[in-house]
């Protein structure tokens, strides 16, 4: 039997494509990737700005950079395209990244069926939505951002995030907690609140953050302990996995743009980990367990300590294999059978009251 083919479109955020292509090939499909590698723009020359005014303020137009940075890769992911005059079964798009209004018009020619993902809330996406035409299915994640276009009811599905089934380690558990994740202002009450109770109860961290300006960053976060390392030498996706793998807890700091769970989540569901988190909506959802996921307010240390010494409970197979990649692309495309995946309806007045 033919094998069903998916178009993989998006930038290669720290070679996480890498899995996606891995995971869909493992459930069977032929993947045409592509990908690109998104680097920082950089303006050439003064001509190459004043070519940007004039997009911005005559044409109206505020995607300048993006058709620039699109360009380098325009030939390469054209002639890609060619070799397939067939339409495709899929296309599976994450972030739009610099692909142009045109290009997202030709991949939406050259498949069946159109689907989109992100790690944002919806208020983020404005110029997505520029193109949400093209899509069959527009995901998104945060559990208040349900019901909050209205107008595009026919195209938004509520969904979480997945882990990697296609994922294997043979690495060995060491006693310790990991965080890796980007700097955010945001994010540094949590963590300096975190470390103090670390320290208080002798707990072993492993906090990394990626910086794009790390001697001030450093400085204003104020925590030696903590790790600080340029993007350009972030670990890869895979890479973050095994960290995570011979981790014996994982810890996810809460990104206020959103409330969304993020992949730190997910990972702790399908290496059987332990997770303690600031995103306070985690339990309201089918996975949570006490003894598994955590919330840390920053004040109930008593609590932290407790659930610490509270031994791994295995979760139910068809509950984890619910958030595995395979099911979630399988509900993606409508391939039966599958588990669907939603989103809890919570209150945020009670979550404001946390």
């Amino acid at each position: 039997m033919k094998k069903k083919t998916v178009i993989l479109a998006m930038p290669e955020l720290f070679k996480i494509h890498e899995l996606i292509i891995e995971n869909l090939e493992k459930c069977g499909f032929d993947v045409l990737s592509l990908t690109y590698e998104e680097k920082e723009f950089k303006y050439k020359s003064i001509f190459q700005r004043m070519q940007k005014i004039w997009y911005r303020n005559v044409l109206g137009r505020m995607d300048f950079k993006k058709r620039v940075m699109f360009r380098l890769v325009e030939e390469r992911l054209e002639a890609l395209l060619e070799q397939y005059p067939e339409q495709a079964d899929y296309c599976f798009m994450i972030w739009l990244g610099a692909y142009p209004k045109e290009f997202i018009s030709k991949l939406r020619n050259h498949a069946k069926l159109m689907v989109y993902y992100n790690w944002e809330a919806l208020t983020f996406l404005k110029e997505d939505f520029e193109n949400i035409e093209f899509f069959d299915k527009f995901y998104f994640f945060d559990p208040f951002d349900q019901n909050k276009l209205p107008e595009y009811d026919h195209v938004l599905h509520p969904t979480t995030s997945f882990y990697f089934d296609s994922f294997t380690s043979s690495e060995k558990t060491e006693n310790k907690i990991l965080f890796i994740g980007s700097y955010a202002e945001d994010r540094n009450s949590d963590i300096r609140a975190f470390c103090d109770a670390a320290r208080a109860i002798g707990l072993d961290i492993d906090f990394r953050l990626a910086s794009k300006k790390i001697a001030e960053e450093q400085a204003a976060l104020g925590i030696p302990e903590v790790q600080f390392f340029s993007f350009a030498n972030a670990l890869s996706y895979r890479q973050n996995l095994e960290e995570a793998a011979k981790s014996s807890v994982l810890v996810d700091f809460l990104n206020r743009k959103h409330y969304g769970l993020s992949l730190r989540i997910f990972e702790a569901i399908g290496l059987d980990k332990k997770l303690i988190t600031t995103n306070p909506t985690i339990v309201h959802y089918d996975f949570y367990h006490p003894d598994n996921m955590f919330y840390w307010n920053g004040s109930n240390l008593d609590e932290l300590k407790d659930f610490l010494t509270r031994p791994f409970v295995p979760i139910a197979p068809e509950l984890k294999r619910k958030y595995s990649f395979s099911n979630w692309i399988n509900c993606a495309f409508d391939i039966e059978p599958n588990i669907p995946i939603g989103l809890p309806h919570i209150d945020r007045d009670a979550i404001k009251q946390i």
